[in-house]
């Protein structure tokens, strides 16, 4: 076979991009988004206590984004969310499937000592179709609350970013 090429010169190359790139991942300052040692850890932020399941997804979902510390001085997170599903469709023809979709609604406060840094409300919602079978029916229910919770988490989430970029405390009553 005919190659243009010096003997050896294949191998040279294929050395010296790997040292390249040895030398570039070096420098590259990767770092683990989530997790304990994420870079979203620079956050201190302590959470309530769940009551409902909702509560627990938007807390979970907190704690993985915006980070977790068990600090005194970390800003506590208050979270409470609530339930609500409806009809998607009005009609007279009595079918086994049903179009309906869940609303949650998460309320939160960020208090760090005796001041309130940050509260609002957001919400979020998810559709569900039923079937005429209840273990289904409340299933598909279920899993649009947990979709809704977690949309309603991310936008918290910014919200809650938002309000401590802006460190506009009011004195808590």
């Amino acid at each position: 076979m005919w190659s243009s090429s010096p003997p050896g010169s294949k191998s040279a190359l294929a050395a010296l991009l790997l040292v390249a790139a040895m030398v570039l991942a070096g420098c590259s300052g990767l770092a683990p988004v989530y997790g304990d040692n994420g870079l979203n850890q620079r956050l201190p932020l302590a959470y309530s206590q769940p009551v409902t399941r909702l509560d627990q997804i938007v807390i979970q979902d907190l704690a993985l984004r915006l980070g977790r510390s068990s600090s005194p001085e970390a800003v506590l997170v208050t979270v409470t969310s609530t339930e609500s599903s409806r009809d998607l469709t009005m009609t007279d023809v009595r079918t086994p499937r049903g179009e309906r979709e869940v609303t949650v609604r998460v309320s939160y406060t960020l208090v760090a000592g005796d001041r309130i840094l940050g509260a609002g409300t957001r919400t979020a919602t998810a559709g569900y179709a039923t079937v005429g079978q209840v273990l289904a029916n409340e299933a598909a229910q279920n899993d649009a609350a947990e979709r809704a919770a977690r949309a309603a988490a991310e936008t918290v989430r910014l919200s809650i970013l938002a309000d401590l970029a802006t460190g506009a405390a009011q004195p808590r009553q």
